[in-house]
């Protein structure tokens, strides 16, 4: 396993200069380019990084407080501030798909994550525990083709990189025609996200009395990834932590 994740990261690495040979990597702030080859990921120039953690500085009460209640995550996002950092880089998340910016936040969530982990009241016995699973909310079909991509499972991937963990998808979409959350109020998101999410085949063999993430770049009112973290409860999964990049905060 180990010798495995380290060819994919030789790949990675590769992968990820020629990119940067073929596509000089830019600021996702301001679109100024950044140094090529770094090996750490980096999106931010050294100006809008500043924003960056002045941003998480200014959300970290709250993000403390949520923790406690199971929902990890390091921004505050703010709907109509389209020039903000946090906001920018939501954006290039859910639509660009660029490597280093799931890098860049993963590696700045695992060591929260791991706090988060190690206060879990349910722990497995010595000798029993297995890595962490981590999982993602399947994005609509019309959404992934639009894109190319889900944003969640990138993000779900890359954090189960940066803590060393295991990724499964345990938790697909149902066949109806969803509507989409952001152009539903908090209760009709709880009742779409029922309807809309249950669990894949075989999930319960991959989550029983383990420890599970579940990660999405965005929690707005918590439906969506509530209805997931129900599910894997009831699949047997010992503890479930909802992860994303950043909290939905109206008047912030």
């Amino acid at each position: 396993m180990k010798h495995d994740r380290n060819r994919n990261d030789a790949v990675s690495a590769t992968l990820n200069a020629a990119r940067d040979l073929l596509f000089p990597p830019r600021c996702i702030g301001c679109d100024d380019l950044l140094p090529p080859f770094a090996k750490r990921a980096t999106v931010l120039c050294a100006l809008c990084r500043t924003a960056w953690e002045t941003a998480v500085t200014e959300a970290t009460a709250d993000a403390a407080t949520d923790a406690t209640r199971g929902l990890v995550y390091l921004v505050h996002y703010r709907p109509g501030h389209a020039e903000g950092i946090p906001e920018k880089l939501i954006y290039h998340l859910k639509h660009q798909g660029d490597p280093r910016a799931f890098g860049f936040v993963a590696e700045r969530l695992a060591p929260r994550l791991s706090d988060a982990a190690a206060a879990l009241p349910t722990r497995a016995p010595v000798g029993e525990d297995k890595p962490i699973l981590f999982t993602y909310p399947p994005r609509r079909r019309s959404a992934v083709r639009e894109d190319g991509f889900d944003q969640a499972r990138r993000l779900a991937k890359a954090m189960a990189r940066a803590c060393d963990g295991d990724f499964a998808a345990v938790i697909k979409r149902t066949h109806r025609k969803a509507k989409e959350q952001k152009a539903l109020n908090a209760e009709e998101r709880a009742v779409n996200a029922t309807s809309s999410y249950i669990l894949a085949d075989k999930a319960a063999m991959i989550v029983r009395d383990r420890t599970v993430v579940i990660c999405d770049d965005l929690c707005t009112t918590g439906a969506t990834l509530n209805r997931c973290a129900a599910l894997l409860v009831e699949a047997g999964a010992r503890s479930v932590i909802l992860c994303t990049v950043a909290r939905t905060s109206h008047g912030k």
